[in-house]
């Protein structure tokens, strides 16, 4: 993807839309180089990002309006079963179902490419394994057996969807949704650092076509996600920025292998979205570079790796919040293009 101009927009997961071909319509008009498929929580629970990606995992049940997803020796015929259908390489039997991602088949049928780029993401296996338990509150993450299963199952379903977006697309990013990755090496979530690394590894390697990424939108351990074989870094630049530049090294050697950094400059805070101006954000922008160049990052290797996107989803926002965000998100993308050379569509 290094022909690709800098500063592409693009989005990160959710719009608040109930109808899905609203939200459709809105990514593909407003992030138009790369339209990315939205989720839509608001339209049922299916589409919770944990739910969404649930479907035919080994031990996963819904009971109340809350999804367990069992281990142990209880699992272990499922398990089984879904280590045959996995070695049988048919991806398409993990595709998200329409009820679950009722975007996302809109997204297929309606998109209109090829496309420069087209992006995708699945919820990542760090924040699943950690936030779902089963019915003891014990966390996937912590049994051996459904932590390997669960993973897997997220790699043939990043697999399916990098296979139904590469028709629109050669160019085709892939995100790991890791909110949780905040919490690892705080006092309270201990994980080793190399089964964290292993998990993102196992999915990274098997997608060799994609751009693989990880978006988290908080502060987090920058050093342990970079020294993964990410390609694609999603942060929240409006409001941490600055914790990136704690790694001034890892960031160097990050974009030295090509990688590329997707800045959440755009706000998503209902308040943020009605104060900042195409202008405003750019001058953010700017003062951002002036920081890498500060820690002695290359601007101009920065500038080649900029992506731009809002901070984080947009689902918990107002509908006509979320617009104005994908608005802002593509009218300073044409604006910085202009300033450093790229070409404004």
């Amino acid at each position: 993807m290094n022909d690709l101009p800098p500063f592409l927009a693009t989005g990160v997961g959710s719009l608040p839309h109930t109808d899905p071909d609203k939200a459709v319509r809105l990514v593909l008009s407003g992030f138009r180089e790369i339209p990315c498929w939205p989720q839509l929580p608001r339209r049922t629970f299916l589409e919770n990002m944990y739910v969404q990606v649930a479907a035919g995992l080994p031990g996963a049940n819904i009971e109340g309006g809350k999804l367990f997803v069992e281990g142990g020796e209880g699992v272990l015929p499922e398990a089984e079963a879904f280590y045959e259908r996995f070695l049988s390489e048919d991806t398409a039997s993990f595709a998200i179902p329409e009820e679950r991602a009722a975007a996302l088949h809109r997204f297929l049928e309606d998109a209109n490419g090829p496309y420069p780029a087209v992006k995708g993401q699945v919820t990542g296996p760090v924040s699943f394994g950690l936030m779902i338990t089963d019915r003891q509150k014990k966390p996937v993450f912590y049994d051996p057996v459904g932590r390997d299963v669960l993973v897997k199952h997220l790699l043939r379903v990043a697999q399916w969807q990098v296979a139904a977006l590469s028709r629109l697309s050669p160019n085709v990013i892939l995100v790991l949704d890791e909110p949780y990755l905040a919490s690892v090496g705080s006092a309270i979530l201990s994980l080793g650092k190399e089964e964290v690394i292993g998990c993102l590894n196992e999915i990274f390697d098997g997608l060799p076509g994609a751009l693989c990424g990880v978006h988290c939108c908080a502060n987090t351990d920058w050093g342990l996600v970079l020294s993964s074989r990410v390609g694609y870094l999603s942060f929240d630049a409006y409001e941490y920025a600055d914790s990136l530049l704690l790694y001034p090294e890892e960031v160097k050697a990050f974009l030295r292998r090509g990688g590329k950094l997707a800045f959440g400059i755009v706000p998503t805070s209902a308040e943020g979205i009605r104060r900042e101006t195409p202008e405003t954000l750019a001058e953010r922008m700017e003062s951002i570079l002036r920081k890498f160049e500060a820690r002695k990052i290359s601007r101009e290797d920065v500038i080649r790796a900029a992506f731009l996107t809002p901070a984080c989803g947009l689902g918990t926002l107002l509908e006509e919040e979320a617009e104005r965000a994908v608005r802002l998100a593509g009218e300073l993308s044409a604006l910085l293009r202009r300033r450093h050379g790229g070409t404004a569509r």
